[in-house]
């Protein structure tokens, strides 16, 4: 591409005031030579101003509300979202670390607090038992896991 037409390219830019120093200089050494790119650049400039001298359109105060309160909504949400998440988590390694610190417990003391309520319990009854209580907490998370995924899907359907 020739010199001419480098700057033909660069007038729209120098018309806005949007060119570096070093093409600005290009562009002036060029257009004391150049009547034509002159005369464009002039018409360029007129464009500009004009431009420039319409009124900026403003965003209707009800829409930006509306924008800056749907935001709010949808921050608050995926803040609520991540506390659900962090709580379901906690709570299942609540459950598992109860049950896997329980098993270990009825095992060492499980024939003494048999003695103590007065059942007597024997070592299959006691696995039996805990195997329950394992199952009970278990489908106790994953009840509180189907409730946070109901919950999280209506959430969705209201943004």
């Amino acid at each position: 591409m020739d010199e001419h037409a480098t700057i033909r390219e660069l007038l729209t830019l120098a018309a806005a005031g949007a060119l570096d120093d070093a093409d600005e200089r290009r562009v002036e050494d060029h257009l004391r030579g150049c009547l034509d790119c002159r005369v464009e650049l002039a018409g360029w400039q007129r464009l500009t101003g004009a431009l420039e001298a319409l009124p900026t359109p403003q965003a209707p105060l009800a829409l930006v509300e509306r924008t800056r309160s749907r935001m709010e909504r949808h921050a608050l949400l995926r803040l609520e979202r991540r506390q659900n998440r962090n709580l379901l988590i906690w709570l299942t390694v609540f459950a598992w670390a109860s049950i896997l610190i329980t098993w270990p417990v009825l095992q060492l003391f499980g024939g003494r607090v048999a003695g103590f309520v007065d059942l007597s319990w024997t070592p299959a009854g006691l696995t039996q038992a805990w195997l329950g209580y394992t199952v009970l907490a278990w489908m106790s998370t994953a009840i509180v896991a189907v409730l946070l995924g109901k919950r999280h899907q209506q959430e969705r359907r209201t943004l």
